[in-house]
């Protein structure tokens, strides 16, 4: 049984009676404001799954909404609705240890046979930036982070069923001695812009002579914010489960500089090399040991993880990867749908066959909601090459999608695992 699935043949009960007698719409909105949504039942067919139902109130003039529950595409997400009410509903089987954010999409773009065309990619990718999804009012679990620059807290929904991956250390605990963080504008000659780099420092930095190790962080901001690693940090130093650590967060540029910089970008490495740890060695108290230097991102940030490990092992010695775009290569172009080809798929695990085995750790993690083919098999191939090389890899596959809500509970065991008091 799959992960996670759609199914057609549950009918929530409080559904059912909403079906039949259409005038109880108002109810029905009470109760779920009671119990919490989505509504969740036991899977007669599977004690290691559980039946999840999505509802939602379709707005005024809306044609339908399309649920964004982890994984699927837009036509396989498209809600339901009870004849007589506004009440959206759909369904899916969950197995027991998901955690997914979830959100709702009003009118968004249907896709009738993906992958899409250039033009329905073009149409989809217009209409998600002039609207925003839509969290649930009703969510049993929500995770706030600030947008910053003047722009209103984000709000996500977040599903975590009862065997769900462990990320209460992503969260604000009272009483915790808390690191202090800088924030720098940098300037960079080799790319030829300027970003924000912040610097986290552990509780009682200021009063040790020890140099301590450097963990560096890609999309720094969003790292900040919707992970966010600094909280992690101080929390899981509190309970003695890592060492003290002075934290990296480099920013993007731009919102798209991303899309350049850190896939296996050689400009970026020398970057990172000559430009931002020259810099770091100067202004604070840090090894310089490869052994004590850490490199972690997701997505875009994962796969530049692994390309720092591969083109600065004389740097970093451990690479903390979730959820690396190990699909990308050479002549890819986002504005090209991937099935049109162009581009050398997978470059960087081949890279990794072909080379002798590097002197490196790796944390390799990927989400079983995730693509199958795009995200999933890549990395189960790269996870292969590195065991076959005699890596020292820790590979794990988590119920989650290419998500914050997953990768929050994940980066804590990576953390753990690679950076733990007794390493």
């Amino acid at each position: 049984m799959d992960a996670a699935e759609r199914v057609s043949d549950y009918l929530h009960p409080m559904l059912d009676a909403l079906r039949a007698d259409p005038t109880r719409e108002t109810e029905f909105w009470n109760d779920v404001a009671r119990t919490r949504a989505p509504l969740i039942d036991a899977d007669p067919a599977s004690s290691q799954h559980s039946l999840v139902t999505y509802v939602w109130k379709l707005p005024p003039h809306a044609r339908h909404v399309v649920v964004q529950p982890g994984f699927g595409d837009t036509t396989g997400n498209v809600m339901e609705q009870i004849d007589g009410t506004r009440v959206c509903h759909a369904s899916y089987r969950y197995r027991n240890d998901v955690r997914a954010s979830y959100s709702f999409v009003p009118d968004m773009p249907l896709i009738a046979r993906p992958p899409p065309s250039a033009k329905e990619l073009a149409e989809l990718q217009a209409f998600m930036l002039a609207n925003r999804a839509q969290s649930d009012p009703h969510a049993r679990e929500e995770f706030v982070s600030r947008a910053g620059a003047g722009e209103p807290d984000v709000v996500t929904s977040v599903l975590a069923l009862h065997d769900a991956i462990d990320d209460s250390a992503a969260h604000k605990r009272a009483h915790v001695a808390r690191g202090a963080i800088d924030k720098h504008t940098f300037m960079s000659r080799l790319l030829g812009n300027e970003r924000n780099v912040w610097v986290y420092t552990p509780p009682g930095y200021a009063t040790s002579d020890r140099a301590l190790p450097v963990l560096v962080i890609f999309d720094g901001g969003n790292a900040l914010t919707q992970i966010p690693v600094h909280r992690m940090l101080d929390n899981l130093l509190a309970d003695g489960r890592i060492q003290p650590v002075v934290g990296v967060f480099i920013d993007n540029p731009t919102p798209t500089s991303r899309n350049d910089e850190l896939p296996c970008n050689e400009t970026f490495a020398r970057f990172v090399e000559d430009e931002v740890l020259p810099w770091l060695r100067a202004r604070y108290r840090v090894s310089h040991a490869r052994e004590d230097h850490y490199v972690t991102g997701v997505s875009y940030g994962g796969l530049a993880s692994m390309w720092m490990g591969y083109r600065l092992p004389h740097v970093f010695g451990n690479i903390l990867s979730q959820a690396a775009s190990l699909w990308w290569g050479p002549g890819y172009r986002i504005d090209v749908p991937r099935s049109e080809g162009g581009y050398t798929p997978e470059w960087l695990i081949d890279r990794f066959a072909e080379s002798a085995r590097l002197p490196l750790r790796v944390w390799l993690e990927i989400g079983l909601l995730e693509h199958p083919s795009l995200m999933l098999e890549p990395n189960r191939r790269m996870k292969a090459v590195l065991e076959a090389k005699g890596y020292d890899v820790t590979y794990r596959e988590f119920c989650g999608g290419h998500d914050s809500a997953m990768w929050r509970g994940s980066l804590i065991q990576a953390l753990t695992t690679m950076l733990g008091p007794d390493v």
